[in-house]
């Protein structure tokens, strides 16, 4: 409410969406705003016009809303464009107006109504599922509504049912509902009316299950919680979406579901066309996912590139898979197995059933997908794969199976499989599956690549990632995956760098014939293999790679920067030794680690660069000297680590000429750096004006984050600084406005920091302090009025936080 009013007081915003779920609480929040603006605060608008917006937009019912609100009589024949004209005569007498459009689900003509839209005076807010609805109404501010904390929704629950803590034991399962609704403000209300005035333990442990019941007491709840909530699934444009939607709930409840494995789904089932390339199929595929998401029907997930259901959405789609038969979705997934597919059955979900013994299934002849991951089924019955052959997806991912039944060679409409960590030593000939798309063996125990594979010439993706026992592929098996596009053997402990003719086995070479191939994640025992002119002209054609050249392998428990599509990672290499000028030409992530010849500066001019990250490489003493000042450097660099180079002593040597040198940096962390006094020297400063983000921790030497020279300048576009421990650290920079946008400072271990560069003035931005209590309580402040503004800020590190990195800090001394 305090952010709403904050933003309807702005001149610069006159367009104002809030935006979020059904049942999130977007109409109760804008009702009680209207009632502030009324009762309290009057003087704010001269009318505040409310209007209830139906999901079929009918103009005329909104104007007659309207029209009511300022007394202007409609007369029965009366045109949209007549009652237009009047409208706004009348609302150009107004000096201050604001209309609410509550529950929009398309784009409203405002000028057609007759609101003066284009009036500073007159502001518009309104309520919607849709992020398109705020796209297409030109919203200055998208407003999202959150799910409800723990806490809040206890509190609202306690509001709906009444009185509930006391010694008849109803607290314990009254906690099970308000959890079971997951922050969902419409079913803890529902839920919360529905159990008021009703003492009966029994009923409260009954109503505890109210997501797994179909019982006629509950229908109150069908019809006020996952009604209304099925609306945004009916208003979706195209069956494809709500098919894609439908297949979410295969998954179980606020499972984090890889997008990318989803997108292989959805081509392989047939959803999105499979004649396309893998790539154009996918960034289809994520435009779907995009829709879902802005829908309010697929949440974001914590992690990149996963998305989740919200539980209950996830009850509403199962429910609406009972009902639309017509797709043939049926999930049983996260709950003990119990049910066989039906005959009609087209999509059927097992996961994490806790299934340890398969039973055979009848015939399906229509179905198509079968997910299986996450259950510790150890064996599959021999005959079982003979009623489902028109299966196109089968994952049987995390399984406990050491072996594939001999009716496997039955699926010859499989278009994706996934075996991604089985127990699987070895594999049946796969010369059968010729309309294969993707096969993702990752994490498996083979040793050995399938017999037959190299028949499989409508192959788009191939994943042998983590393939630690992998020693054996006969030479040619990769020259048969002419349509291969996506190859994953990172992590594997085959070896590419095996020359012609070598045991007759597969080699690097081979995949230089492979015209198709757009992604590559590959480790290499040495550069020789890429840097021929073959090979890095051939790199030039991928689109995204990631590459590891060390003399084994590495799990990637190093500082690595992932924000690029074509990276090379450098372990150990000799950089005098090695010409790896065309290697790196394309490069927009390269990490070196342990490399040797830091002298040799060609890589510093690589106008591709976008991530760099240096890591325990002992002669570099500088990032740019004197000798390479003249040089374009880094010009288009965004995000730089700077990790445990025990003998660097500054980032910039000496005053560079003005240019695109480092002008695009963004990002600066530095770790373990002991002889580096300052992270960001004076000469770097003058070129870093758009950094946005510093991070530093165990530079033991270290007195200045920022060496300014005692000159007025200014990091403009600076949010966050994060240091830790450093026990000579003085000082963050000179001055206080040297970060004026900063909006958060978190500091650990640094206890020679008695001052930071912050004044009233020049922190209206600034969110959040953190650090240690006893730190914060011996800093130095200009006086107490300026030591109580920024205290309101200050969020002291948890206890179990301070004593951690206590611990780690004195370890690093």
């Amino acid at each position: 409410m305090k952010q709403l009013l904050e933003i309807l007081n702005r001149t610069d915003i006159r367009r104002i969406a809030v935006w979020g779920k059904g049942g999130i609480g977007k109409t109760i929040l804008v009702k009680n705003l209207s009632n502030l603006l009324y009762f309290s605060s009057p003087n704010s608008f001269d009318i505040v016009i409310w209007v209830q917006v139906s999901r079929e937009l009918d103009l005329s019912t909104i104007q007659s809303q309207i029209a009511k609100r300022i007394h202007l009589k409609v007369e029965a024949g009366d045109t949209t464009h007549n009652i237009a004209i009047r409208i706004l005569r009348r609302l150009k007498l107004r000096r201050k107006i604001l209309l609410i459009l509550d529950d929009v689900w398309e784009k409203i003509d405002l000028d057609a109504m007759g609101i003066p839209s284009r009036d500073p005076c007159c502001k518009v807010l309104l309520t919607t599922r849709s992020r398109d609805v705020c796209r297409d109404m030109a919203v200055d501010v998208s407003f999202p509504m959150n799910l409800m904390n723990e806490e809040d929704a206890w509190d609202l629950f306690n509001e709906s049912a009444g009185p509930i803590i006391g010694p008849d034991g109803r607290e314990s399962p009254a906690r099970k509902i308000v959890a079971d609704c997951h922050g969902l403000p419409l079913a803890i209300k529902t839920l919360g009316k529905f159990m008021r005035d009703r003492p009966q333990i029994e009923l409260w442990r009954n109503t505890a299950l109210w997501r797994q019941c179909s019982s006629p007491l509950f229908k109150n709840i069908e019809k006020e919680v996952f009604r209304p909530l099925e609306m945004s699934y009916h208003y979706l444009p195209s069956k494809i979406l709500k098919q894609c939607f439908l297949y979410c709930s295969l998954y179980p409840a606020s499972f984090s579901i890889d997008v990318a494995e989803l997108i292989q789904c959805w081509v392989s089932d047939g959803l999105i066309n499979e004649n396309q390339s893998m790539a154009e199929a996918f960034n289809y595929g994520v435009a779907l996912v995009e829709h879902l998401k802005d829908s309010c029907l697929l949440d974001q997930d914590g992690s990149r590139g996963t998305v989740k259901m919200h539980d209950i959405f996830h009850d509403s789609a199962i429910r609406l898979s009972e009902r639309e038969e017509l797709y043939g979705f049926h999930c049983q997934s996260g709950v003990p197995f119990h049910q066989m597919p039906k005959e009609s059955s087209r999509r059927f979900s097992l996961m994490g059933c806790r299934i340890e013994k398969l039973q055979a299934f009848p015939v399906c002849s229509q179905l198509t997908v079968l997910l299986l991951q996450g259950n510790p089924i150890k064996r599959i019955p021999d005959d079982f794969f003979q009623n489902v052959k028109s299966l196109r997806v089968l994952n049987l991912s995390n399984t406990r199976i050491t072996a594939l039944p001999p009716s496997f060679l039955c699926l010859g409409e499989l278009r994706a499989l996934f075996l991604r960590g089985c127990n699987l030593m070895k594999l049946p000939s796969l010369k059968a599956l010729g309309k294969l798309l993707v096969l993702d063996l990752s994490s498996t125990l083979i040793r050995e690549l399938p017999r037959g594979l190299g028949s499989l010439s409508s192959l788009r993706e191939l994943n042998l990632s983590c393939t630690h026992f992998l020693e054996k592929a006969i030479a040619g098996s990769i020259l048969g995956l002419s349509s291969l596009e996506t190859l994953d053997v990172s992590f594997s402990a085959y070896n590419w760098n095996m020359k012609t003719g070598a045991d007759q086995r597969a080699r690097f070479d081979e995949l230089l014939s492979l015209d198709h191939l757009s992604v590559l994640r590959i480790r290499l025992d040495s550069v020789e293999r890429l840097a021929s002119t073959v090979a890095s002209s051939w790199l030039k054609k991928l689109t995204r790679y990631d590459i590891h050249i060390s003399p084994r392998s590495f799990d990637s428990n190093y500082h690595v920067a992932q924000h690029n599509e074509k990276r090379l990672v450098l372990r150990g290499v000799d950089l005098l030794q090695e010409d790896l000028r065309d290697v790196l030409y394309n490069t927009s992530s390269l990490d070196m680690l342990t490399c040797v010849g830091m002298t040799q500066r060609h890589w510093l001019s690589l106008s591709s660069l976008i991530s760099l990250t240096i890591s325990n490489c002992d002669d570099i003493t500088c990032l740019i000297n004197k000798e390479s000042s003249s040089q374009v450097m880094f010009p288009n660099l965004q995000h730089l680590v700077l990790d445990h180079l025990k003998n660097l002593v500054t980032t910039v040597e000496s005053i560079l000429p003005r240019g695109k040198c480092l002008s695009n940096l963004k990002t600066i962390h530095v770790l373990d750096c002991p002889m580096l006094r300052g992270a960001i020297s004076y000469a770097m400063l003058r070129h870093v004006g758009k950094l946005e983000e510093i991070k530093v921790s165990g530079c033991e030497n270290m007195c200045r984050i920022i060496e300014s020279g005692g000159h007025a300048k200014t990091l403009a576009v600076l949010r966050v600084i994060n240091i830790s421990n450093m026990v000579n650290l003085t000082s963050i920079c000179d001055g206080t406005s040297v970060c004026p946008v900063l909006e958060q400072i978190e500091v650990s271990g640094c206890w020679g920091l008695k001052k930071l560069p912050l004044s009233i003035s020049s922190s209206c931005s600034l969110k959040e302090i953190r650090g240690d209590i006893e730190w914060w309580n011996n800093l130095t402040w200009e006086n107490d009025v300026v030591k109580r503004y920024f205290e309101q800020h200050f969020q002291a590190c948890p206890r179990e936080e301070n004593c951690s990195r206590k611990r780690k800090y004195k370890n690093t001394s």
